[in-house]
């Protein structure tokens, strides 16, 4: 598989963790998964991830946080990382201009599906 391979998956839902992380690493993806976004920037250090999947609403670090750290701070290895937000809030109200500079997009959690994961994956390799 070419293209975007190691996704690092940063949720605080136990459930959603694991399920999102199971299926793409049953697509083929390598996967590190991060509860809140301290976990988040440790992980992204080492394992440095070519596409982000970023709660917004997380515990010890809200993903507005974890986004700018992860673009403006270069000892962490994602400055150039594709990063989708995922959240159920409504993204545009929530969000500086500033932070929609940072992200490459963004996905309702409520409507996105499992095969929505792999497809915007897909979207940033065929970009």
């Amino acid at each position: 598989m070419a293209g975007l391979q190691r996704v690092l998956l940063v949720e605080d839902n136990l459930e959603l963790r694991e399920m999102y992380s199971s299926f793409l690493k049953d697509n083929g993806y390598s996967v590190e998964t991060a509860n809140d976004g301290e976990q988040a920037l440790e992980k992204s250090k080492t394992f440095l991830p070519d596409i982000i999947f970023l709660d917004i609403m997380m515990p010890k670090m809200d993903g507005f946080e974890t986004l700018s750290k992860l673009r403006n701070d270069g000892t962490y290895g994602a400055t150039t990382a594709k990063i989708v937000l995922m959240t159920n809030l409504n993204v545009n109200a929530e969000m500086t201009e500033e932070a929609k500079k940072d992200i490459d997009g963004y996905a309702v959690k409520a409507d996105i599906t499992m095969t929505d994961l792999i497809e915007i994956i897909k979207s940033f390799e065929t970009a």
